[in-house]
């Protein structure tokens, strides 16, 4: 919630009247709701799953497949950019729209990929067979043996 409000103060707000959103950013709303809704239920998720081991670090217990896992290998990502996605119609802003993007751009060449080899050391074969079943982002893929 601070980072996009920060961000929109730095170019104008189209759309607001009198320092309030009007009907149209409220629209924003929307997919800012669901995004956050989306991301509770892959923390839930994980939380349920690692129940009996709690690690500090980022070696998980176990390879999640299921839940919001079996359609996304990166549903935590995907539903905080789905929640950015309506910051810049909330706030008529431009300059959020672009923070989105670079979001985007840095999750999918920096913050993913070295996730992904941090994965497949510790989970091998079991993780790229993951990765040719389940798409980065989403969807479902169905591979062939």
């Amino acid at each position: 919630f601070i980072l996009p409000w920060l961000v929109s103060q730095i170019g104008t707000r189209h759309g607001w009247n009198q320092g309030y959103p009007t009907r149209w950013n409220l629209v924003g709303a929307l997919p800012i709701v669901i995004g956050l809704g989306l991301y509770i239920w892959c923390l839930v998720f994980h939380f349920r799953t690692y129940a009996s081991s709690v690690r500090m670090g980022f070696a998980p217990p176990k390879l999640v497949t299921d839940g919001p896992y079996q359609f996304s290998r990166n549903p935590m990502y995907l539903s905080a950019l789905f929640a950015w996605s309506g910051w810049p119609v909330f706030y008529g802003s431009l300059v959020v729209l672009i923070a989105l993007i670079m979001l985007w751009l840095f999750f999918s060449f920096s913050v993913i990929p070295k996730e992904e080899r941090q994965l497949k050391d510790i989970f091998g074969d079991e993780y790229i067979q993951y990765m040719h079943s389940v798409p980065r982002w989403m969807g479902r893929v169905q591979s062939n043996p």
